[in-house]
């Protein structure tokens, strides 16, 4: 679970009136666009809470602030490559003890209204995005919970200074929340640098960024315009200087994906995927970057018998993830640890994590259990990359059956079994992960004592042996500097929580985007879906 829930809801919002919706940005004008190159119509089921990217952290959001903020950094390979860091408004350095990172601003930065990006509004962003105590000011704060300090230098430098080594910084400088606003425009807006800012009002259907696209409208309950950002210099101008982004559900994207109303649908699952006609419509897929796992109370108080390692490393061996994959569908994968693929420090597979039945009923007969009934609580509202998460969970029970294990579904709604979730009361669960940045000190939260291994009553000091054991290697893994030592250090850390842990990683469903056929430049990102200045 993410710090900022990201829910999809089977029950979503309705379908839009779509002949009124069409008509009200261009009506028939869309069914061609991709032809005429001046505009765009995007399917999507929002999410969003806030347009202000320094508040946004939903995808929704995420992909606004993306098409109309640049972010101080960049993640490499135009975005799809999580793994490296390279310049965005800034280039930057990192102190060998990773606690200072420097940030020079770089020529030909230039927002809407044509002034330049300086290292004033760099400042004043990251300052407002901490200040303001929003949803992702976590994001500033350094691993031992201290606020980073973040100083103007000179005309062209910031620095960003940590109380402890913080190398997972430089990537979070690439996230959309780090957006770079025009600091003179957001303060006339209401904007300050603490808790009294006013300006997420004017944000939420206006812009100040710097990106390829500005803000023209906004409903964040029904429809986003864009337009091209005439002063961007960066990168190559949008061919489509027009985009309308329109709240639907799934349902009705492949709908309007496969008769032209529509150019982008963002959310089909691997069922709503079948079945599209491939003359008119293509698919962008890869692995998203949600985990889904189970999860088994470590402590004997709520886990009772099935907190055993034993009985744990049973229920790994008893799924069968050939299957899950089949059932999650194509493009899915099997992560080797909870971080998934696309992160540097990812398990691409552990042994721990394997389908062998005759040893799920071996490592059973050790354990302390004796076929009771192991309650499972899972959200039967909730689908999370396509895939519903009671459906997964009952694919699960029938699999584990077979190796003795007694599973018993308890369906909740999705706010009655996130109470239960973060109280850690469940004895056991079926969750899921979307990674807060991209990362691998974001699992962090997974290690013992942690805010998420507390939920699975993954705690230190209370005679559970696979948690001492495994918190020194997650304590190492997030002070390690090099970048290939860190990422051994946390797939070293993820082999031994594999082990007896609580946390069982089942599957990365995939992502997906269903484009017109005439498009080009498409490409699924887990975290805002496409780069539309990208879209030929």
């Amino acid at each position: 679970m993410k710090k900022s829930l990201i829910v999809r809801v089977a029950a979503a919002a309705s379908a839009l009136a779509m002949a009124a919706g069409l008509a009200a940005c261009g009506g028939s004008s869309t069914g061609s666009s991709s032809s005429s190159g001046s505009s765009l119509v995007v399917n999507t089921n929002f999410d969003a809470k806030s347009f202000d990217p320094a508040r946004a952290y939903e995808f929704t959001s995420n992909m606004v602030s993306h098409q109309v903020y640049e972010t101080p950094l960049a993640y490499g390979d135009n975005g799809n490559d999580f793994t490296k860091v390279e310049p965005g408004v800034a280039k930057y350095e990192i102190s060998p003890d990773a606690k200072t990172v420097t940030l020079t601003v770089q020529d030909g930065h230039t927002f809407s209204d044509g002034a330049k990006v300086t290292a004033d509004d760099l400042a004043f962003s990251l300052q407002r995005l901490q200040g303001m105590q929003s949803n992702p000011s976590f994001l500033l704060t350094d691993p031992a919970g201290k606020l980073v300090k973040v100083a103007k230098k000179d005309d062209k430098t910031v620095t960003l200074t940590s109380s402890v080594a913080y190398p997972a910084l430089p990537y979070i400088l690439a996230f959309p929340s780090t957006g770079v606003v025009e600091k003179k425009v957001v303060e006339e807006h209401g904007g300050t640098t603490d808790t009294n800012d006013k300006a997420e009002t004017w944000l939420n259907s206006n812009s100040a960024g710097s990106g390829p696209y500005k803000i023209a409208s906004a409903d964040i309950k029904s429809e986003v315009k864009l337009a091209a950002n005439d002063k961007y210099t960066s990168k190559d101008k949008p061919k489509y200087t027009n985009v309308v982004i329109q709240n639907t559900t799934a349902a009705t994207q492949k709908v309007n994906v496969q008769a032209g109303t529509a150019q982008l649908a963002f959310d089909l699952g691997a069922d709503d995927a079948k079945g599209l006609d491939t003359s008119k419509v293509k698919l962008a897929s890869s692995p998203s970057m949600y985990t889904l796992y189970a999860y088994i109370n470590a402590s004997k108080e709520y886990g009772k018998a099935a907190s055993d390692p034993n009985f744990i490393n049973a229920f790994r061996h008893a799924i069968n993830y050939d299957e899950i994959l089949k059932f999650v569908g194509d493009g899915a994968v099997q992560p080797g640890g909870i971080i998934p693929a696309a992160i540097n420090g990812a398990l691409k597979s552990d042994e721990h994590n394997t389908y062998d039945l005759a040893k799920a009923k071996e490592l059973l007969a050790k354990s302390s259990y004796k076929g009771e009934k192991i309650e499972l609580v899972v959200p039967s509202d909730m689908a999370v990359g396509g895939v519903n998460l009671q459906n997964l969970a009952q694919k699960v029970q029938e699999q584990v059956k077979a190796a003795g294990i007694n599973l018993e579904l308890k369906p909740l709604s999705s706010t009655a079994w996130l109470d239960v979730y973060r109280n850690g009361t469940a004895q056991s669960s079926i969750a899921y992960w979307g990674a807060d940045y991209p990362e691998a000190g974001d699992y962090a939260s997974f290690a013992p004592d942690g805010p998420t291994g507390l939920h699975a009553g993954w705690k230190t000091g209370a005679g559970i042996a696979t948690a001492e054991a495994t918190k020194p290697l997650f304590e190492k893994a997030q002070t390690t500097v090099d970048k290939d030592a860190r990422a051994k250090a946390f797939q070293a850390a993820q082999q031994k929580m594999n082990d007896g842990g609580p946390f069982v990683p089942i599957v990365v469903p995939a992502g997906r985007i269903a484009y017109a056929s005439s498009l080009s430049g498409v490409n699924y990102n887990a975290i805002w879906y496409t780069d539309l200045a990208s879209v030929k």
